[in-house]
């Protein structure tokens, strides 16, 4: 009697599928990770970027004469400006040294170092 030989081709073994669902999942979290990491940087670029701009529209204020304000508002948060003027060997020249940092916690973002002609006397 000729017994019917059985094909070992039919599909893929439940271990091999799990294997292969483990490597996907790997790789789907590897890229999750990945690109959770790009949208805490890009965050991060667009505070470094407006703590530039409050620096900046901070020195144009020194240099227009208005009052320096150390807590600022742009873009839905708020910011907060220390600056320290000091003398150059010019005497109308000043220096001043401007940080800004989040309101909410303190970290510096910015800093900014521009000059201010004073006249030789210092505020």
């Amino acid at each position: 009697m000729i017994t019917p030989r059985r094909s070992h081709e039919g599909g893929f073994t439940l271990i091999e599928v799990l294997v292969a669902l483990v490597i996907l999942g790997v790789g789907a979290m590897s890229l999750l990770l990945s690109a959770q990491a790009h949208a805490a940087r890009v965050g991060g670029l667009e505070d470094r970027t407006v703590a530039r701009w409050v620096a900046e529209n901070h020195l144009a204020g020194l240099r227009l004469g208005e009052e320096p304000s150390d807590r600022t508002a742009m873009r839905g948060q708020d910011w907060r400006v220390t600056t320290r003027e000091s003398g150059t060997r010019d005497p109308h020249l000043w220096r001043a040294d401007i940080a800004v940092a989040r309101a909410a916690d303190d970290v510096v973002l910015f800093r900014l170092t521009g000059f201010l002609d004073r006249g030789g006397e210092m505020p």
